[in-house]
Parts: C-alpha cells; structure tokens; sequence
C-alpha cells in the first residue's frame, strides 16, 4: 500500500492519529512486522495488531461496496 492509499484509508475509516495508527501506516506502507513497528512508534503489540484488524475490516467491507470481492 502505497502512503497516498493509507492516507485515503485513513480518511475513509475517520481513523484517529496517534501510535497505534502509525503502528499500522508503518505495517502496511513500510512492510514492517507488528512487533517492529510497535517498537517504532512507542506503542503495544497489542493495540497495533488491534487498529490493524480495524483496517482490514474497513479494506474488506470497501471491497465489497465496490465489487472486488
């Protein structure tokens, strides 16, 4: 995912910023693990895992709006 499609994402979802959201912008742009990118962003393994199931919700249910599933 590129940053102008994570930011879009974000926009979508109304996610709110903070750690865990750069947990997962560093995830799913940078390709970093749960676990690195938790230590990255001063947050939890847990909370990033979290807001990242949240996103893969919204992807999937967008998908679904649009046809791609």
């Amino acid at each position: 995912m590129t940053s102008d499609q994570f930011a879009a994402l974000a926009e979508l979802l109304c996610l709110r910023g903070g750690p865990a959201m750069e947990g997962v912008r560093l995830v799913l742009v940078e390709g970093l693990s749960i676990t690195q990118a938790a230590e990255r962003a001063g947050c939890s393994r847990q909370s990033v895992g979290n807001a990242l199931k949240r996103c893969q919700r919204g992807l999937e249910l967008a998908r679904r709006v649009v046809g791609l599933v």
